[in-house]
């Protein structure tokens, strides 16, 4: 699979729509001009924006398995795109580029991959497999999730750090209202991966 290369190009503030329509809001976002994030194998990179990467994420993932020339000739570079994150308020535009081809795989004989589709959670930390038994099929809240698994208001950075946004990074939740990613009430679920992933820690 192919590299993939995320810059933030600019973002375009609008403050006439957001003294009209939104409620003040003491912090936005984190993501700064020309700041870099790489993708590896299609996945969200770490310390990317999770409304952003609900923007980008199909575009990135075509990109990585070589599928490029979106909308027949739209980039000068066909293997690149220009997406804005779905703020509606401050948009930020991403440039998305291929930019490394990764070594092919050695073929892995029969019994190692068997043994590979037997234990597929071996590679992902428990407390990212404990975050998504105790969500479930549910859609909750970050509170509610840690009020589920016992955890208490003070542990907040803790359970972002620790548990929250390795289970975002693995795409295994996503927002409930990706289209208002700063509700403030803003709810989870779990992706299709997510899905997969319960199942077999619940048939354990």
């Amino acid at each position: 699979m192919l590299k993939i290369r995320i810059t933030a190009v600019r973002q375009t503030v609008y403050t006439d729509l957001m003294a009209q329509y939104e409620n003040p809001i003491e912090h936005t976002c984190d993501i700064r001009q020309g700041q870099q994030w790489i993708s590896v194998n299609g996945k969200c990179p770490e310390g990317m924006c999770p409304a952003a990467w609900t923007s980008m994420r199909k575009f990135v993932e075509s990109l990585a398995h070589g599928k490029g020339n979106f909308y027949d000739g739209w980039m000068q570079n066909p293997m690149s795109a220009m997406i804005s994150c779905n703020d509606g308020f401050r948009p930020f535009s991403f440039y998305i580029e291929a930019i490394q081809e990764q070594k092919n795989a050695v073929c892995e004989a029969p019994d190692e991959q068997q043994t590979q589709q037997q234990l597929p959670t071996s590679s992902i930390d428990l407390r990212v497999q404990k975050l998504v038994t105790s969500l479930g099929r549910h859609v909750l809240t970050r509170k509610q999730i840690m009020a589920i698994m016992g955890l208490k208001e003070k542990s907040r950075k803790s359970f972002t750090d620790n548990y929250f946004k390795p289970t975002l990074s693995r795409d295994l939740i996503e927002f409930a209202y990706p289209g208002t990613p700063n509700k403030p009430v803003q709810a989870y679920r779990l992706t299709p991966e997510g899905l997969d992933l319960l199942k077999f820690l619940t048939q354990k």
